[in-house]
């Protein structure tokens, strides 16, 4: 399934930069086009991007979010309140590959997240920006060890710090309750530390 979004970027800018997402959503339930191709372009990439955490499988991730959005447009009026956009889809489109995933165990299985529903997210040196300067073979070492947290804590960190989510928004995505994300959170970077390169370039980059 595959949905056509024909605005360009000038179409919307001036009409949504400014607003709230309350305010945009609101337009879009009442059927604005120009709501949802500016919903569209703005989350696309970070839609992808969290999707391809959950799988590498890029077929399964392109249809994922291409249903959502038919999805999202085909029952708009049905919709309810959005206060953050971004966390809303985000939400949607993990449940949305998990459903894919589990219909095709093939891809499932290589998710590794049988049983459990808990994405696998793998970190690569490309995505560590701690310090601007830091070296590639430091950046390498960096994402060895975020890649040897738990799967909950990497995948609390990448909300967190990857995709900005506040620490309600990730209890409320990963089904979990508050205190729990924050001591996934405070767990984790108790590990981190414990690595001496690491301390350093977290400590220089406060």
């Amino acid at each position: 399934m595959h949905l056509v979004v024909t605005q360009s970027k000038e179409d919307y800018l001036v009409d949504y930069s400014l607003q709230t997402d309350s305010e945009i959503w609101n337009d879009f339930k009442k059927g604005e086009e120009l709501a949802f191709s500016y919903i569209y372009h703005k989350f696309y990439n970070d839609l992808y991007y969290y999707g391809m955490k959950i799988t590498n499988a890029d077929e399964i991730v392109q249809d994922a979010i291409q249903e959502l959005f038919a999805s999202l447009w085909k029952n708009k009026a049905q919709l309810g309140y959005v206060q953050a956009i971004k966390f809303y889809l985000l939400k949607s489109l993990r449940r949305g590959i998990i459903r894919h995933l589990e219909r095709d165990k093939k891809y499932y299985l290589r998710a590794n997240i049988f049983g459990s529903n808990q994405p696998d997210i793998a970190f690569s040196e490309e995505e560590i920006t701690i310090l601007e300067e830091t070296s590639l073979e430091k950046r390498q070492h960096i994402s060895n060890l975020l890649n040897a947290l738990s799967k909950r804590q990497k995948e609390v960190i990448y909300l967190k710090y990857y995709e900005n989510l506040e620490f309600d928004e990730i209890a409320e995505l990963m089904a979990l309750n508050y205190q729990s994300v924050i001591n996934h959170i405070h767990k984790a970077f108790k590990k981190l530390r414990q690595d001496k390169e690491f301390a350093r370039i977290y400590l220089a980059g406060k």
